[in-house]
């Protein structure tokens, strides 16, 4: 099903999809180097990320697997050649794999802190816009929906601006009262 709705995608002439994979220990590291086949045949980026605790589950360590293991076991069978960033490829790290034309990302929330160069706010389904995916804080954009641009552009600058240098996640602190990450734009 999935197959088939990217193919559907591509025929109707959108762009390329990028496949993320957020990599679970003893749940979906075993499909690691398929994700990577599929990503070589099909010639679509996949985007291995790692696990994000959250909803503050104690045992999450347990589940969590790092970008550089992710790189590691694909280096056993594949050629990885750093490139540069792509358009829109936000906080993540892109690789060549095998001299081809598909890449590899990946995106290291807890292992490599990128927030210093994050570009990326989340607006939900309800229209409430975070400057980060693990910030509290959000701001209602449906008043402004029926604004001029300069309104618009007013306020996502300053959600901009409020971005936190630095997330806190893997010591330990959550986000309480969290809706699911499908709800927040994540």
């Amino acid at each position: 099903m999935v197959l088939a709705g990217i193919d559907a995608a591509q025929n109707a002439g959108f762009p390329p999809p990028q496949i993320n994979v957020v990599v679970l220990r003893g749940v979906n590291d075993g499909e690691i180097p398929a994700f990577a086949a599929f990503a070589a045949t099909s010639q679509l980026s996949v985007r291995y990320i790692e696990y994000m605790p959250i909803t503050g589950d104690p045992g999450w360590r347990s589940l969590y697997v790092s970008s550089d293991e992710v790189l590691e076991m694909l280096a056993r069978d594949h050629r990885l050649r750093p490139v540069e960033s792509m358009d829109g490829a936000g906080p993540a790290r892109y690789f060549q794999l095998d001299e081809g034309p598909a890449k590899i990302g990946v995106i290291s929330p807890i292992s490599n802190h990128f927030c210093a160069t994050c570009n990326r706010i989340r607006i939900s389904s309800d229209g409430q816009a975070r400057g980060c995916l693990l910030s509290e804080e959000t701001t209602d954009l449906k008043p402004y929906l029926m604004c001029d641009d300069e309104a618009v552009r007013e306020v996502l600058t300053a959600i901009i601006r409020k971005k936190p240098l630095r997330h806190r996640v893997s010591e330990g602190w959550h986000a309480g009262g969290w809706v699911p990450m499908s709800a927040i734009g994540g």
